[in-house]
């Protein structure tokens, strides 16, 4: 079980009705609604994955990324540390590498866990990991208890999963502040994948249709689009998944 830690705790945080939640109280919060996704999932392993808010490869590549984001409370912050003690309290650590997200993180260890024959769970209600969903990993919703399916992808978003990153490339992701192609929303976007199988055979075809001849005219923007929302497998992560095995006494 991969848990977004960041995705989890900051939903608790900011659903207090207080500007200023107290952090021990998010901390037992988020403590608690740990403890009911072990229960209810009874994983082997698990792994609260957090990130170090520093500039990333993302940064490097786009330096707005993220940059209309409110950032996080400078008190969330601070308190992270105490939040992951009292979640080693149920036998599950906390991880993090630096200059890298967590998505990433999670996708690579997911990747990892694939490879190996297993099956990963991804607690998380962040977009990005629906394009991992497949055999072997499943994207779960544990603030509302919904699995997202395979099914799910195709009625919201017109496409298969394994275009969902062509499709943001396109279009753009405004939760990141990726702008995507000028011109190009996502009914133009579902409809030039439901013609291509992706990205690079729009950007090759021998089309005369003016929405090709858009994305072709701003492919280095496409590309970078498409760098910059797919998900990283490869991250050396320095780490064995042994590390993260689980004693369920909960």
């Amino acid at each position: 079980m991969l848990v977004d830690g960041f995705n989890l705790v900051r939903r608790i945080y900011e659903a207090r009705p207080d500007d200023a939640p107290n952090i021990e109280d998010v901390g037992e919060a988020a403590t608690k609604s740990l403890q009911r996704a072990l229960r209810a999932h009874r994983p082997s392993h698990g792994v609260v994955v957090f990130e170090d808010h520093d500039r990333t490869w993302r940064h490097l590549l786009y330096a707005d990324y993220k940059g209309d984001r409110k950032p996080t409370p400078a008190p969330l912050l601070q308190g992270i540390p105490a939040i992951t003690e009292q979640f080693e309290t149920l036998g599950i650590l906390a991880f993090s590498l630096p200059n890298y997200e967590a998505d990433d993180v999670i996708a690579t260890l997911t990747a990892g866990i694939k490879r190996a024959g297993g099956e990963a769970l991804i607690l998380s209600t962040d977009k990005s990991y629906l394009q991992m969903l497949g055999p072997g990993v499943r994207v779960f919703n544990h603030f509302n208890q919904t699995e997202y399916l395979a099914a799910d992808v195709v009625d919201r978003y017109d496409v298969k999963i394994a275009q969902l990153t062509d499709y943001w490339a396109l279009m753009g992701d405004s939760s990141n502040n990726i702008k995507g192609v000028p011109k190009i929303g996502k009914k133009s976007a579902a409809e030039l994948l439901h013609r291509y199988d992706g990205l690079t055979e729009i950007l090759s075809a021998e089309d005369e249709d003016a929405k090709v001849r858009r994305v072709q005219a701003d492919a280095p923007l496409a590309s970078r689009c498409k760098q910059l929302v797919t998900l990283k497998q490869d991250v050396e992560l320095g780490i064995n998944l042994k590390t993260f095995r689980l004693s369920l006494d909960i």
